[in-house]
C-alpha cells in the first residue's frame, strides 16, 4: 500500500506568496509633529516568517526587498544592498546608497535631487542614466536632474517602452532634445509634468517626420499636463499644450513674463475635453484669469477649478460662472489683501449648482458679521454641497476680547491651574453646543490646526455652521483651517 505524501498548503509557492503579500512591510504612521500620515519600513513580521524555513525564505526575500527607498535603507550596508538590487521593483532614491545597481525590472523611479551632504553622496548622474536604460518596462519615472544647464539624457529616456507617468525636472531641453524624449514616449505617456526645462525655443516641439521632415508633436494618450511656464528660459513651452489634443487635467504654474493670452489660445484651438484646471504659486489678475477660462469653454466645462488669483472681482467670477453648469469642486486662492468681495462668493454658491465642494481662501480685510449676512441673505443653489471651506481670517471681536494683555508678568502655579480648568470648562461647553446641533470638531492634519481649533469662539463657529442648514449632504465645514463634522458620518 503506497503511502500518499500530503503537501501543507502553506508549503504551497503559490499559497505561500499570496499569504506573505498580506504581511505589513510599508505602513502609514502619523508624523508625531504633525500629525500627516508618513510611509514607514516595518518589516519585523516578515522577516519573522523568513526564519520559518528555506522555502519560506526563497518566497518573501523579494516582497521584503520590493521597494527601495534611500532613506529608509540608509543603515543597510552597500554590499547587502547591491547583492539584493535585483529584486528592486519600486525605486525611490532621495538620499541613499551610490551605485551600480543590478536591478532591470522596475516598474517605478525616483530619482530626486542628488549631491553630497551628511547622509551620503547619493546616486552619481551616470548611476541614474544607467538605472533608466537598463528599466526599459518603467511605467513610473520621476527624474530630476542636476541642473537645468546640463542636457537631457535622450539615449537612456527614448529606450522606454511603457511609461504611463513621467516627470522631468531641472534639465535644459534645447535643440530639440525635449522633443525627440517626448516623441519617443508618445505612445504610451498619459500623465506628464515639466518643470524647469530650460533652452526650449519657439518652434521647437516638433517630431521627426522622416526623410528630415518635422512635423507637430502629438501626445495622444496625454490627459494630465503639470508645467511651470518660464516665459524668459523656455518661450516654447506654452505650445506644449497644443501637442496633447485629448488633455482633460491641467495644472500649471505660471511665472516669469508668461503669456496668458497666447497659452489661453492654445488651450482654445487644440484641447476641446478639458475638465479640469488648477493654477498654483501665481497671483493672476483679472485679465489673466479671464482669458484663461474663456480659453476652456468650447470643451464640455470645466468640473474642477483651482485657482490662486489676486482678487475675486465682477470680470472673474462672470468667467467662473460660464463654467457653472458643469462645476462640481471650486478652490479660490486670493492673495492681495483688499476689501473681500462677498458677494460673488455669494454668486459662485447660487449659480453653481452642481458643485460638490466649495473651498474659498482669502488674506483681505471685512467682516465676519458681513460675511455672515451677505451669505444667508440669498438660498444657496449648491443642494448637493458636500465640503464647503472658509479660510479668510476675519478679526474676531470675540476672541480679540479674550486675549488679555500679554505684557503681564508670569502667573503664580495657582492662577495657571484657574484658567487651565476655565479653558477645560469652556472647550466642555463647546462641544456639548457643538454636539446639541449634531456636529463635532473633525480630526485635524496636525496639532497645530487642533490648538487652533481650541481657540475658536463657539458662537463665531455656530454662525458659520449654520450656513450649511438644510443642506443634507454636508461632510464638513472648514473653518480657518479647522475641519467641523456632522455626526452622523463619524465613526
Amino acid at each position: 500500500m503506497s503511502i500518499v505524501k500530503r503537501t501543507h498548503p502553506l508549503e504551497l509557492p503559490e499559497i505561500l506568496t499570496r499569504v506573505a503579500h498580506y504581511l505589513p512591510v510599508w505602513v502609514q504612521l502619523p508624523n508625531k509633529y504633525t500629525g500627516q500620515l508618513e510611509t514607514e519600513f516595518k518589516p519585523a513580521a516578515i522577516l519573522s516568517c523568513m526564519r520559518v524555513s528555506k522555502l519560506w525564505y526563497q518566497i518573501m526575500l523579494p516582497l521584503l526587498w520590493h521597494t527601495y527607498s534611500g532613506p529608509h535603507f540608509a543603515r543597510a550596508p552597500i554590499k547587502i544592498v547591491h547583492r539584493f538590487s535585483p529584486h528592486f521593483r519600486v525605486f525611490r532614491s532621495y538620499l541613499g546608497h551610490e551605485g551600480p545597481f543590478q536591478c532591470t525590472g522596475l516598474v517605478e523611479l525616483n530619482m530626486s535631487q542628488h549631491g553630497r551632504t551628511s547622509h551620503g553622496n547619493g546616486v552619481d548622474l551616470e548611476t541614474q542614466c544607467s538605472l533608466v536604460a537598463s528599466n526599459r518596462d518603467l511605467r513610473k519615472l520621476y527624474w530630476h536632474g542636476p541642473s537645468d544647464l546640463v542636457p537631457m539624457d535622450v539615449n537612456s529616456l527614448t529606450g522606454l517602452r511603457k511609461v504611463d507617468d513621467m516627470m522631468l525636472l531641472c534639465w535644459e531641453g534645447r535643440d530639440g532634445l525635449l522633443a525627440k524624449v517626448l516623441q519617443a514616449v508618445s505612445g504610451t505617456v498619459t500623465r506628464l509634468g515639466i518643470y524647469s526645462i530650460h533652452g526650449v525655443a519657439e518652434g521647437d516641439l516638433m517630431a521627426d517626420a522622416g526623410n528630415g521632415a518635422k512635423e507637430p508633436l502629438v501626445l495622444p494618450h496625454v490627459v494630465k499636463l503639470s508645467y511651470r511656464i518660464n516665459h524668459d528660459q523656455s518661450k516654447g513651452l506654452e505650445e506644449l499644450v497644443r501637442c496633447c489634443p485629448n488633455l482633460k487635467k491641467l495644472y500649471i504654474i505660471p511665472e516669469y513674463n508668461f503669456d496668458m493670452k497666447r497659452l489661453s489660445k492654445n488651450i482654445q484651438e487644440c484641447c476641446h475635453k478639458m475638465e479640469a484646471l488648477t493654477v498654483k504659486y501665481a497671483d493672476l489678475d483679472d485679465k489673466d484669469v479671464v482669458a484663461l477660462l474663456w480659453g476652456c469653454r468650447v470643451g464640455p466645462g470645466l468640473v474642477r477649478l483651482n485657482l490662486t488669483l489676486q482678487r475675486i472681482s465682477n470680470a472673474v467670477t462672470d468667467a467662473i460662472l460660464v463654467h457653472s453648469r458643469t462645476l462640481q469642486s471650486v478652490k479660490l486662492d486670493i492673495r492681495v489683501r483688499g476689501t473681500l468681495d462677498v458677494k460673488n462668493m455669494l454668486r459662485i454658491l447660487v449659480e453653481c449648482r452642481y458643485a460638490w465642494r466649495i473651498d474659498i481662501r482669502g488674506c483681505g480685510t471685512g467682516s465676519l458679521e458681513t460675511l455672515l449676512s451677505t451669505l444667508k441673505s440669498q438660498p444657496w443653489g449648491c443642494k448637493d454641497l458636500e465640503i464647503f471651506g472658509l479660510r479668510l481670517m476675519l478679526p474676531s471681536p470675540s476672541l480679540t476680547q479674550n486675549r488679555g494683555d500679554s505684557r503681564n508678568e508670569e502667573p503664580s502655579e495657582e492662577t495657571k491651574e484657574k484658567k487651565a480648568r476655565e479653558e477645560e470648562a469652556r472647550l466642555e461647553a463647546k462641544a456639548s453646543r457643538l454636539f446639541g446641533m449634531g456636529w463635532k470638531v473633525g480630526k485635524q492634519r496636525n496639532y497645530f490646526y487642533d490648538g487652533l481649533g481650541k481657540k475658536q469662539v463657539v458662537d463665531e463657529v455656530v454662525s458659520i455652521l449654520g450656513l450649511v442648514e438644510g443642506l443634507k449632504r454636508v461632510k464638513a465645514v472648514r473653518w480657518n483651517d479647522i475641519r467641523y463634522e456632522p455626526l452622523a458620518i463619524l465613526n
